[in-house]
C-alpha cells in the first residue's frame, strides 16, 4: 500500500508524520518544491500531480491544500480509482462537492472529508444517558485561519453536532468582525455556537444541557466532565492517526454526507 499527500504545509506535514509512525510508504506532492527540503531524499516528491498519479501506484490520496483546489485534485484521483480524503471544508460550493461525490460513486471509490474531532477522546468516550435539549458551544481561537471563522472553525462543531444528533437546520448566522454566532437545531436538540479568531483566550467547550443538568466537553484538554463530577480524562489515543486508520481500513462516505448537509445549509444562508 502507498499513500499520497497533496499539500505539505501545516496540516499536510501532520499527515506525513502519522504515515511515518504507521510505516506506510508515502509520496509527497506540492507545487512548492521548497516544501520537500526537510524530507529524506528517498521519499518520492512531485510538484506535478498528474505526474505523481501516473508514475506512483497510489492507493489513497490525502488532500491538504486550499479548499479551492480540493475538488479538482480529488477528481483526478477518482478518475484513477483512488480513494480520497480532503481536508475541511471540502469545497466552498455545494454543487461542486455534490458533483464530485456523485463522480466517486460512479467510479466505485470513496470521497471522504476529514473529521478529526470525531476521533477525539471527548467524543469517542462520551456516554449520553439523557435527553439533550440544548448544546451551547464555544470555539474561540487565539490565532487566525485561512478563509473565515465560519469555515475554519464552526465547520468542526457542525459535523460533531451532526454526528451526535443527526441532520440539522441552520436558523441564523451573525457575523461581527472575527466573531461568528450560529443558531441551529436538529430534530430534538437546539444548538448555539460561538466561534472567533484572534480571541484573547483559548476556549473550546461544549455544554450539553438536559432539563436538570449538563455535561461539559473540554476539547482543549480533551476530557469529559459529567454532572456527578466524574471526569473522563483524555485516553491518549491520537485522533489524527485514528482517523487515518479508519479511512484506510474501512473507507466510508459517511463524512461526505455530513459535509454535503453542511454545505446545503450554508447555501441557504449565503455566508
Amino acid at each position: 500500500m502507498k499513500v499520497g499527500i497533496v499539500g505539505i504545509g501545516n496540516m499536510g506535514s501532520k499527515y506525513v508524520n502519522k504515515f511515518r509512525e504507521l510505516n506506510i510508504p508515502y509520496v509527497l506532492i506540492d507545487t512548492e518544491a521548497k516544501q520537500f527540503e526537510k524530507y529524506p531524499e528517498n521519499v518520492p516528491k512531485y510538484t506535478d500531480l498528474d505526474e505523481a498519479l501516473e508514475r506512483e501506484n497510489i492507493d489513497f490520496l490525502f488532500v491538504a491544500t486550499s479548499p479551492n483546489f480540493h475538488i479538482p485534485i480529488a477528481k483526478k484521483a477518482i478518475e484513477r480509482n483512488i480513494n480520497v480524503m480532503v481536508e475541511k471544508p471540502p469545497a466552498l460550493e455545494r454543487k461542486e462537492f455534490e458533483d464530485a461525490l456523485n463522480f466517486a460513486h460512479k467510479n466505485d471509490v470513496v470521497l471522504a472529508v476529514s473529521e478529526i474531532e470525531i476521533n477525539s477522546s471527548s467524543i469517542r468516550n462520551l456516554k449520553l444517558d439523557r435527553n439533550i435539549e440544548k448544546v451551547e458551544a464555544f470555539r474561540l481561537n487565539l490565532g487566525k485561519g485561512y478563509i473565515n471563522p465560519f469555515f475554519d472553525l464552526a465547520w468542526h462543531d457542525l459535523y460533531i453536532f451532526s454526528y451526535l444528533f443527526g441532520s440539522f437546520k441552520i436558523e441564523k448566522v451573525n457575523v461581527e468582525g472575527n466573531v461568528v454566532d450560529v443558531k441551529a437545531h436538529s430534530e430534538n436538540t437546539e444548538f448555539e455556537l460561538k466561534v472567533a479568531w484572534l480571541n484573547p483566550f483559548l476556549k473550546r467547550n461544549w455544554y450539553l444541557k438536559s432539563d436538570k443538568d449538563f455535561i461539559t466537553l473540554d476539547f482543549v484538554e480533551d476530557k469529559i466532565i459529567y454532572p456527578s463530577g466524574q471526569t473522563v480524562e483524555k485516553d491518549g489515543a491520537d485522533k489524527l492517526r485514528l482517523m487515518i486508520e479508519k479511512f484506510i481500513n474501512n473507507p466510508s462516505y459517511e463524512s461526505s454526507y455530513r459535509a454535503l448537509n453542511i454545505l446545503k445549509e450554508i447555501e441557504k444562508i449565503k455566508i
